[in-house]
């Protein structure tokens, strides 16, 4: 709790692209490898998706539309796992406008095997193509160290993959552009916002 105040206080002290803050997703300091050199399109969606940039936020009224919090309600077993991708894509592509950031916890779905871990690799990378970004919260550190084991959390992008919720909710919001404040509201809110994603 007291580490949530210290965060919130850094974070309207030393908005966005000042001088030793965080530096925004803008900044191409993502780690990507090398094999992705063009975007990906999948097949549930016809073109990349593209989210509208000149959209000013709004500040806690922008928050549902900016960050979109799924989750699933299985297991990522296969076959559940193979259709993870299509279905978190089409649920974001039926959005209006399209989110910033999605937001995926696993906390019901207390297991995942390599399809499971293949399928997260997938979807970081079709949200990054169209524009978006991925933050996966674990839940368990059995799924975080499944994702480590075979090596899901060094093939996604760096900050991808957290073990709480909380974590992965303040990362996904210090990625949205503007000044970076976040106060309990804000993620209590943003927690509240969970949608659940039948797989």
């Amino acid at each position: 709790m007291i580490l949530d105040d210290v965060f919130g206080l850094a974070r309207k002290v030393a908005p966005r692209g000042t001088k030793g803050g965080r530096p925004s997703r803008r900044s191409g300091t993502e780690r990507i490898p090398a094999q992705v050199t063009q975007p990906l399109i999948h097949p549930a969606v016809a073109q990349p998706l593209r989210p509208a940039r000149a959209r000013p936020l709004t500040g806690r009224a922008a928050i549902p539309q900016d960050v979109l919090c799924l989750q699933p309600t299985e297991a990522l077993l296969c076959p559940s796992a193979s259709v993870l991708v299509t279905a978190v894509l089409r649920r974001v592509g039926a959005s209006r406008p399209l989110p910033y950031v999605v937001v995926l916890t696993l906390d019901q779905a207390p297991d995942i095997d390599d399809d499971g871990c293949e399928a997260l690799v997938e979807l970081c990378y079709s949200l990054r193509a169209s524009g978006m970004r991925l933050y996966v919260a674990t839940g368990s550190t059995t799924v975080l160290d499944r994702l480590q084991a075979t090596g899901a959390v060094n093939r996604m992008l760096a900050g991808t993959a957290h073990l709480r919720l909380r974590t992965a909710l303040l990362a996904a919001f210090e990625d949205l552009p503007g000044p970076a404040v976040t106060t309990r509201d804000v993620i209590t809110d943003l927690e509240n916002r969970l949608t659940p994603l039948p797989i």
